[in-house]
């Protein structure tokens, strides 16, 4: 068996993919035990939550977006044999976490007042989300010290450091939510950005020490912690395009969720619920997608070119494999899953059947679409992302607009409904990850080659 074909290989996949999914689960179910949490002391405020959660993830995916092509540039450079050119390069996605927070808090502010204005939680979460806006520089601060390692496919540390940061966070969610919410509901929220702060700061003081240790000084390079306005841009630029294409699709599923949660409460009802699961799941998609860029960018790196399509196999399996197993909790037993996440809400028998199975579609379809989202930014091939980005309005935005408003779907098929849109999209990022594949095979420079 030659390099290439190791390189693209079912084990070298699966033995990157399981590490990198187990700390993406391990901040998915931070997530949801927060907001189960929040549900046990009153349905408003896990409402409440979820709306600041579709603000917030406007900022915070559209930064981690930029911080996560570190993993392209620390891929290709590692796959080029030049490692000494790494440690200068992530420093200035730590530079640009940093940075982004000036931005963030404004602009979020304003939008999030706009988002927010005549919903029945209205008054009640305008300091919550100043405090999510303020800790938002954490998570791309943190993706980028991640991508260090994960590039390298040294995932022990990220791990170990992942899986004791949710347990810290989820330790301090069952302390501190019901400390505040039994003095007032809504000050549940408060202790739930507490426990966040807290454990996302251990997260990165833990990884920082072994960014900054001796041998990855000597190996690396990572004290060169000087912002150098060149290599700044180099680094920044192409996730630049990949940030717009976040920001336009985060807030076409904000607008898309906004048409929900402007309704009746009914509707409120679920969306809330069937985005407390949905928002939990993409862990595997992240994991999926993550463990793709490093496969990709290292072929890329390599000039392996020829093993590209085959590197998609086992990506494609590995999704089949987690829709096979999402499916049992969610179609083969969904009240007994129901009872269990909230145990406070009632819901008729084909309410909870309808939400959970449109919930699943809408999970396959987002989850198999990351495959070739992973070719795409491999590639660098940002253009197509904004183009994605902008699409996503009109298979979208007004496609569940007509749904909504105009035909009125009852409410809950809304997520039957998005997988529609979930689908297409998948089915646009699988032509252009094949015709990327089919370039570099026969074209000399494929899209943008660092």
């Amino acid at each position: 068996m030659d390099q290439s074909t190791e390189m693209g290989g079912f084990k070298r996949f699966f033995s990157l993919f399981f590490p990198v999914l187990l700390i993406a689960f391990s901040g998915s179910l931070s997530f949801l035990v927060e907001k189960i949490l929040f549900g046990s002391f009153s349905t408003s405020v896990m409402e409440a939550a979820i709306a600041v959660a579709n603000i917030g993830q406007v900022f915070q995916l559209s930064t981690v977006a930029i911080a996560m092509m570190s993993l392209v540039f620390a891929g290709q450079r590692l796959g080029a044999q030049d490692g000494q050119s790494l440690g200068p390069c992530i420093w200035q996605y730590i530079w640009f976490a940093l940075l982004s927070t000036l931005i963030v808090v404004p602009i979020g502010s304003l939008y999030g007042m706009y988002y927010l204005k005549g919903t029945l939680f209205h008054n009640i979460v305008k300091p919550y989300l100043h405090l999510i806006l303020l800790i938002n520089g954490l998570y791309p601060l943190g993706a980028a010290l991640s991508c260090f390692y994960i590039a390298q496919e040294k995932t022990k540390l990220v791990l170990f450091s992942s899986i004791c940061t949710q347990l810290l966070k989820i330790l301090f969610a069952y302390l501190l939510i019901p400390a505040f919410a039994h003095i007032n509901p809504v000050w549940g929220l408060y202790g739930g950005v507490i426990s966040t702060f807290l454990s996302q700061v251990f997260f990165i003081v833990v990884l920082l020490i072994g960014f900054l240790s001796a041998k990855n000084a000597a190996q690396y390079d990572t004290r060169q912690f000087r912002l150098q306005w060149n290599l700044f841009w180099k680094c920044i630029h192409p996730g630049l395009l990949r940030a717009f294409s976040r920001i336009s699709t985060t807030i076409c599923w904000a607008s898309i969720a906004y048409l929900m949660v402007s309704k009746t409460e009914t509707h409120i009802l679920m969306y809330s619920t069937g985005a407390v699961v949905f928002l939990f799941l993409p862990f595997l998609g992240d994991a999926l997608c993550q463990t793709q860029i490093v496969m990709v960018a290292h072929l890329l790196g390599a000039k392996r070119e020829a093993a590209l399509r085959a590197a998609f196999r086992p990506g494609t399996i590995c999704a089949y494999i987690c829709m096979g197993i999402v499916a049992i909790p969610l179609l083969v037993m969904p009240h007994v899953t129901f009872a269990h996440l909230f145990p406070k809400i009632s819901m008729g028998s084909w309410a909870i059947r309808s939400l959970f199975a449109g919930v699943w579609v809408s999970f396959a379809c987002f989850t198999w679409s990351y495959v070739p989202i992973g070719y795409i930014l491999a590639f660098k091939d940002m253009l197509f992302s904004v183009f994605m980005g902008l699409f996503g309005w009109l298979n979208g935005f007004v496609l569940m607009y007509v749904l909504i408003e105009k035909v009125q779907i009852a409410p809950q098929y809304f997520w039957l409904a998005l997988s529609l849109t979930l689908g297409s999209n998948g089915l646009m990022y699988y032509l252009r990850a094949k015709w990327l594949c089919a370039r570099a095979v026969f074209d000399v420079s494929p899209i943008q080659r660092a």
